[in-house]
């Protein structure tokens, strides 16, 4: 509903800065659990353009290479579950307190002097208990997702959540454990490869008791948040109504503005309580383990960023010198067209048959096994993502759609990560690399899938828009949390938060005379802020090494080459370091805003 209140706002006011974005790899890989990632919600609201009369699926016969099956890829996975179903997949509790006490005795064996041979015998078993955790957390974030209203997946989500960072302690001083004993050479020659404890010698996160009960109060007040998003009501005309049946209903203008001023003034200040109170967990936090500040510890612990927070706030800087007259030609450059959700998987499908290889054969496993839910629910969490399912080595694709030609794209960026999450079997760490993929693949499709030219075209614009939105928007909010997490404790309160909100969008170009009161408190409608905290810059920084991908293929269409070239090498990298190895362009060389804003500027208006 979060989603429905951000597009229609847009749509009706012309204000597309309550965005929702991509969240996190990892699974989610901002958070401390066990639960992989990539999630990724596309991301923000689009105004409106005149409808095409022409058939979005007639097609016009683009540049591509033949059809090539699905079968002529060869993935190396080997999964501790056999491949079923989705549906087949049954949640059971996992027993946490077993698992535990099965990697305290591998700890206790090690520092007991036993061989190499022996503490791995005893760690195989527990670490499939570890991924089978893994894996029901993940099935059971997935039902929760599917159906908000369903209060068993609510609670076993809620409970798997507060889990996590207890068999993640576990686990954590095994392997220290490890880090420390006479046999570390051993058992990395035998298993874990050479330097894998190197980490180990340098992070005790999860073995810090006090961290753990921080991380566990921060994934309470997580469910809280995601628990006020549902069934949101307000007073209209004398009785409780949700929210969603008003934006359904045909409300005049005025009226629309009443119902999104009520809906802030009552859940504003509920949301604000609980992101203050995450704010001083997660600084907590951080000063536990030593870092500057919490935005040190994500960028390190959460990110394996190659990249610090001194150089985004000279990266955020430029985007608004550079970016900012382009906001409201951006936000007018969207495209709609009605489009169910059997047209958006059948053009999708097509789409990876003219890319061949590993996308063909990727999207015959999803369709095989059911791993995408593009279902319309009102009760489905809004927005997207894709998840990883460890034990069957599958990705998982969610997308809550609206109904328009947008959710082909939608559809393209999930695939992205579930392509890279196929072939390199959840092996891309980093979640700027894993946003290379997602937002990648979307322009690729825009080239290459089955469209008139008069779509194409259009749908062209409004993803070049779109980009530009994706800059200015991320940019903005990656300016804000910093603003935020900085505010001595005396200062936060929802006054001072909703302030720098509407400084933070003004700067950024996206601000509205006339509708103050509803830019600053929209940050609330962030899921990023509370769930996925400093995940924002990704967006950015992913999205310009998407675009080389993107003028790569307009130069001369060696677009797809590139996109695999970057998947065959980032697994275990990072971005800065893929794109050097790759060729390609850093996104803090100097200049760099300026060149984009001159390749947006000919893309718009040459």
């Amino acid at each position: 509903m979060k989603r429905k209140i951000t597009v229609l706002l847009a749509l009706l006011i012309a204000l597309s800065v309550l965005l929702q974005g991509c969240y996190a790899p990892g699974g989610d890989p901002t958070k401390p659990t066990v639960k992989p990632s990539p999630f990724s919600w596309n991301d923000y609201a689009h105004g409106v353009r005149p409808d095409d009369p022409t058939d979005p699926t007639e097609p016009t016969d683009p540049t591509v290479g033949p059809l090539t099956p699905g079968g002529e890829f060869v993935r190396e996975a080997y999964p501790l579950l056999e491949p079923v179903d989705f549906s087949e997949m049954k949640y059971e509790r996992p027993d946490t307190d077993a698992l535990c006490k099965a990697f305290n005795d591998v700890q206790d064996m090690v520092e007991n002097g036993g061989s190499a041979d022996d503490v791995l015998a005893a760690y195989y078993p527990a670490h499939d208990d570890y991924i089978r955790f893994d894996t029901m957390s993940t099935i059971a974030y997935i039902h929760y997702t599917l159906d908000l209203n369903d209060t068993y997946y609510d609670e076993e989500n809620q409970w798997c959540e507060e889990q996590s960072p207890v068999v993640e302690q576990a686990l954590e001083k095994c392997y220290i454990a490890m880090a420390k004993s006479p046999i570390r050479k051993d058992l990395e020659r035998l298993e874990f490869g050479d330097g894998f404890f190197l980490y180990y010698d340098e992070n005790e996160v999860y073995s810090n008791d006090r961290v753990v009960d921080l991380m566990q109060q921060e994934a309470d007040l997580q469910t809280q948040y995601m628990s006020l998003q549902s069934d949101m009501t307000i007073e209209w005309k004398g009785e409780e109504r949700l929210v969603e049946d008003l934006l359904d209903s045909d409300l005049a203008y005025g009226d629309l503005l009443s119902v999104y001023r009520l809906y802030y003034e009552k859940y504003n200040p509920l949301a604000a309580d609980l992101y203050i109170q995450l704010i001083k967990v997660r600084k907590q936090i951080a000063e536990e383990l030593d870092y500057p500040s919490y935005a040190d510890f994500a960028y390190s612990f959460y990110f394996d960023r190659d990249y610090t927070p001194d150089q985004v706030s000279k990266y955020t800087a430029d985007v608004a010198k550079e970016l900012s007259s382009y906001y409201y030609a951006a936000l007018y450059g969207s495209y709609e067209k009605a489009m169910d959700t059997d047209q958006v998987m059948d053009l999708l499908k097509q789409t990876t048959r003219k890319f061949g290889g590993e996308f063909a054969a990727a999207y015959d496993y999803m369709e095989q096994y059911n791993l995408y839910d593009i279902s319309e629910s009102t009760s489905k969490m809004p927005g997207s993502y894709m998840t990883y399912l460890n034990a069957y080595e599958a990705p998982f694709m969610y997308v809550s759609p609206t109904g328009d030609i947008d959710d082909f794209l939608t559809a393209s960026h999930e695939f992205g990560h579930f392509v890279d999450g196929y072939v390199n079997c959840n092996g891309t760490s980093s979640i700027d690399c894993n946003e290379i993929f997602s937002q990648g693949l979307e322009y690729l499709s825009l080239t290459r899938a089955d469209l008139s030219n008069n779509v194409r075209s259009a749908l062209t614009t409004a993803k070049v828009s779109d980009a530009i939105l994706t800059f200015l928007s991320q940019a903005c909010y990656a300016e804000f949390e910093q603003r935020v997490y900085s505010l001595p404790e005396s200062e936060l309160t929802a006054e001072r938060i909703n302030q720098i909100s509407l400084e933070c969008h003004e700067e950024f170009g996206m601000g509205m005379a006339g509708l103050e009161d509803l830019l600053a408190p929209g940050w609330i409608d962030i899921q990023h802020f509370f769930i996925a905290p400093f995940y924002v810059i990704s967006y950015c920084i992913s999205n310009d090494a998407a675009l080389q991908i993107y003028q790569a293929e307009l130069k001369d269409g060696s677009g797809l080459d590139v996109y695999r070239t970057l998947m065959s090498l980032s697994s275990g990298n990072t971005i800065l370091a893929l794109l050097d190895e790759a060729g390609l362009t850093s996104p803090f060389q100097k200049g760099r805003m300026a060149d984009l804003a001159d390749f947006f500027n000919d893309q718009l208006y040459g």
